[in-house]
C-alpha cells in the first residue's frame, strides 16, 4: 500500500479537496460550513494531505511556531473509510517533525472531547477546562517536542 505525506499550496487543487474533506467530516455533521474568510485566514498555514494510492485520506493544517516556539494543529480529518487504521496518528507524527524542524518546542491543539484519548496516546496532556468550540465540547491540549 503507498501511503504519501505531502504539502498542498493554500488555493490549489489539492488544498480544494483538503476543504472538501473537512467540510464532509468536521462540519457537515453540525451543520456548518466554512467561510470565506475562515478560508482566507489559511494562507500562511501548512496543509499536510495523507494519501492512500493517490485517494485523499487525511489531512491536517499546522501554524508554525510563534516568537516562544509553540506551534499549533488544527482541523485534523481523515476519511470515514480509513478511520481507525493509523493514518490520523501518522498524519501528527508527520506535522509534528514538520514542526520540530521549524524550530518549535511544543505543539498545541483544541481537541473535541471525543479526541481527547487520541491525542494523549500520542502524548499531549490536556490543559484547563473544558470549553465550547463549533458546538462541541473541546480541551486545550499540549506536548512538549
Amino acid at each position: 500500500m503507498r501511503i504519501e505525506i505531502a504539502q498542498q499550496a493554500f488555493g490549489s487543487a489539492g488544498w480544494r479537496e483538503m476543504v472538501g474533506l473537512r467540510t464532509r467530516v468536521l462540519r457537515d455533521p453540525l451543520g456548518l460550513a466554512y467561510s470565506e474568510a475562515q478560508l482566507a485566514e489559511e494562507c500562511t498555514q501548512v496543509h499536510l494531505a495523507l494519501r492512500v494510492e493517490g485517494a485523499l485520506a487525511g489531512t491536517l493544517l499546522l501554524l508554525l511556531p510563534d516568537r516562544s516556539g509553540i506551534a499549533k494543529l488544527r482541523q485534523m480529518a481523515v476519511a470515514p473509510a480509513w478511520s481507525g487504521q493509523g493514518f490520523g496518528r501518522r498524519l501528527v507524527l508527520h506535522g509534528e517533525g514538520v514542526l520540530r524542524d521549524a524550530g518549535a518546542r511544543a505543539v498545541r491543539l483544541s481537541a473535541r472531547e471525543t479526541a481527547i484519548g487520541f491525542y494523549e496516546r500520542l502524548g499531549y496532556a490536556a490543559e484547563g477546562p473544558v470549553y465550547r468550540e463549533v458546538t462541541l465540547p473541546h480541551r486545550l491540549m499540549r506536548k512538549s517536542l
